[in-house]
């Protein structure tokens, strides 16, 4: 911070009283190159340090969590997916098999917390090192409508809890001592429903909900080691929609569109990245398209 003076027609500045004179130090030629050997070392260093990412629901080729791996790859990262299910379309995935040595799909459960803890041994293993920068707990039962039958009604609410919600909880978890403090980030995967609820969607809508109390929570625990925050996307055209996208449905949207598995894993790599978003933890960011900004009144 300089304060200028003007003499005649010139004009000069001298350091200001947050800055004395004394306190001014210069650079000899010699320090200000090794200054900058200094920095370019340090930056090849950060580069040589390939960012690690878990991400779990990855089985669908077509889902969110695939979309995520994708994004992450791209982008340079070392992910590692994770789905109770068999990983589909491998093979037939061009940005997976651009990037052989930087991806592995793993077969877990989320809601069992022996084969969840295995799986994060096997990433890290993977992985070469015992760290993680980024988790992203997607994986759920994606269909929000509870059954009709009144039997079968309970079980399906705790399905969901244990799956949507519990399974998150579990894999951070096990992934807390693997992160990189003041490096790391928990990115979970809630839904438009935590804010709005349709009818007859119990399990679905309080499991998402109680992410949103999740992420608080962990974002004051974890503090400066670990950001965390939550995502709540809208109608995002996934296999697991139950409706097919018409018109009326897009012109819904003040985008003119419905959402996509490359709009929420964009938002994840954002989240997930200190360099763009570590001022951020403990949020809560809507995916949308405008819809809850718009009000509705009955026909």
């Amino acid at each position: 911070m300089s304060v200028l003076h003007s003499v005649g027609q010139r004009i000069y500045s001298q350091p200001s009283s947050l800055h004395p004179p004394s306190l001014v130090r210069h650079r000899t030629p010699a320090q200000s190159r090794q200054g900058a050997r200094l920095r370019r070392s340090a930056v090849v260093h950060v580069c040589a340090q390939q960012k690690t990412l878990i991400v779990s629901g990855t089985g669908n080729s077509e889902g969110i969590g695939r979309a995520a791996v994708r994004v992450f790859l791209e982008a340079g990262w070392k992910a590692v997916g994770l789905d109770v299910k068999d990983p589909e379309g491998e093979e037939d995935d061009e940005v997976l098999q651009a990037h052989k040595d930087s991806y592995k799909l793993l077969k877990a459960d989320m809601t069992d917390s022996d084969q969840i803890s295995d799986a994060v041994a096997q990433a890290l293993d993977f992985f070469g090192e015992k760290r993680v920068n980024c988790l992203v707990n997607n994986a759920g039962i994606a269909s929000p409508a509870m059954p009709k039958e009144k039997k079968e009604r309970k079980g399906a609410f705790e399905a969901y809890i244990q799956t949507n919600l519990t399974g998150a909880f579990l894999l951070s978890e096990e992934c807390t001592p693997y992160f990189a403090k003041g490096d790391s980030s928990i990115i979970h995967v809630s839904s438009i429903h935590a804010e709005f609820a349709d009818p007859d969607t119990h399990g679905y809508t309080c499991a998402k909900a109680g992410m949103r109390g999740l992420s608080r929570c962990q974002a004051v625990t974890l503090d400066k080691r670990t950001r965390v925050n939550v995502i709540f996307p809208g109608y995002i055209d996934t296999p697991g929609a139950s409706e097919e996208v018409t018109k009326e449905m897009r012109d819904w949207h003040l985008t003119g569109r419905v959402g996509s598995n490359k709009d929420i894993a964009e938002a994840c790599l954002f989240l997930g990245d200190e360099q763009r978003s570590g001022f951020i933890t403990g949020a809560e960011l809507m995916i949308d398209g405008g819809v809850s900004a718009k009000l509705f009144y009955p026909q």
